[in-house]
């Protein structure tokens, strides 16, 4: 699995790391020779010795990067599953400075019904940092990152033609199911310093089944008279590029911690999608027994008010327990007998009747 694979998996299921920053000492005992003479060399023109620099962050990579220049990079990690790599190369005089890759360049999720608009954060805590984004190919991405990356140094920048294009290894290149693009810029700036040459190389990956794209960009900044010096080195730091394996398992640990913590995280919301469920039925149970109750109060009221305008008293029979109704009479109580005689009277009308009882409202 590649790197930019792990913020795919982050986002499909739902701390900025530290970095080396030095400048490498001209040491013979550790550089190698990159030159077309034999033996080591001082550093004069287009000659360099090189070390090999491994990430100071997560010892995740390693490559080699010219003795006696500034350098500054490694491995940085936003979440399990979102970690980037980034190395930037400066000559001391600040004539050649360069970037393979960048960190501050997060993945990719295509705007969606459920995403927000472009622009919009799409993060999750400890798990990844990305940006909802439409797809740009390699070469619309190389404009917008060339103005983005200079143009607080170019005063001006006129269009030239790209003349130089790095090779990278597979391990750089596409994951199964993915689709990619290339795409390269170059400008003439003219800078504080005096002019430069501005070039941007753009790798661009999108994934059509998960809709997350990332790119991988390459700049430039130099002198036209170490151009060539620029590509070359830049070359040769790709080339030298080797992944740490013991990393690798590292990162499965990682991405193991992160699964888990996800699954978690969903344990937790099914919890309180269930707490809020049965408070949310307690209460509509609630609204429905207390609608009932007012509706049988009403109910019973109105059968009053009905009773009231027939003439009927609803009455008790203290004898069998059974109710019913009969007509109302200007007599105080109501009697019966054995034969079911209803009797409206003040008094007992003789044996065999007993009184009923009022039922009241």
């Amino acid at each position: 699995m590649s790197w930019k694979m792990l913020a795919a998996l982050g986002a499909m299921l739902v701390s900025l790391a530290c970095r080396g920053n030095v400048t490498v000492p001209a040491s013979a005992n550790n550089s190698l020779v990159y030159s077309d003479g034999s033996g080591e060399v001082p550093n004069p023109g287009n000659e360099l010795n090189w070390v090999r620099y491994t990430d100071s962050a997560e010892g995740a990579f390693s490559m080699e990067v010219p003795v006696g220049w500034q350098v500054q990079g490694g491995m940085y990690r936003f979440g399990y599953f979102d970690v980037r790599w980034m190395m930037d190369v400066r000559s001391l005089d600040g004539k050649v400075v360069l970037r393979i890759q960048d960190a501050n360049v997060p993945g990719y999720s295509l705007p969606g019904p459920g995403t927000g608009p472009e622009g919009t954060p799409y993060s999750r805590p400890q798990q990844l940092q990305m940006m909802i984004a439409r797809y740009r190919t390699g070469q619309s991405y190389a404009e917008l990152y060339a103005k983005h990356r200079f143009s607080h140094i170019c005063r001006n920048a006129r269009p030239r033609r790209p003349d130089w294009v790095p090779t990278t290894p597979p391990a750089w290149r596409d994951d199964p199911g993915t689709e990619g693009t290339d795409g390269s810029v170059s400008y003439d700036c003219d800078t504080s310093d005096g002019p430069r040459i501005a070039s941007v190389y753009v790798h661009t990956t999108l994934n059509p089944r998960t809709g997350i794209w990332f790119a991988s960009p390459i700049s430039i900044l130099v002198t036209a008279d170490r151009a060539a010096l620029a590509n070359t080195m830049v070359q040769h730091m790709i080339d030298s590029w080797q992944k740490n394996p013991r990393w690798m398992q590292y990162q499965n640990q990682m991405t193991q911690a992160g699964l888990d913590q996800v699954r978690a995280n969903f344990q937790q919301f099914m919890h309180q999608m269930q707490a809020y469920h049965q408070e949310r039925t307690a209460a509509m149970n609630q609204q429905v027994a207390g609608f009932e109750a007012r509706q049988s109060t009403q109910a019973q009221q109105v059968s009053n008010f009905g009773e009231i305008l027939t003439g009927v008293q609803s009455v008790s029979d203290p004898m069998t327990g059974s109710q019913f109704q009969v007509y109302s009479g200007p007599k105080a109580n109501y009697y019966i007998n054995g034969n079911g005689t209803k009797i409206n009277s003040n008094v007992s009308p003789g044996p065999g009747f007993h009184q009923l009882t009022p039922v009241q409202p």
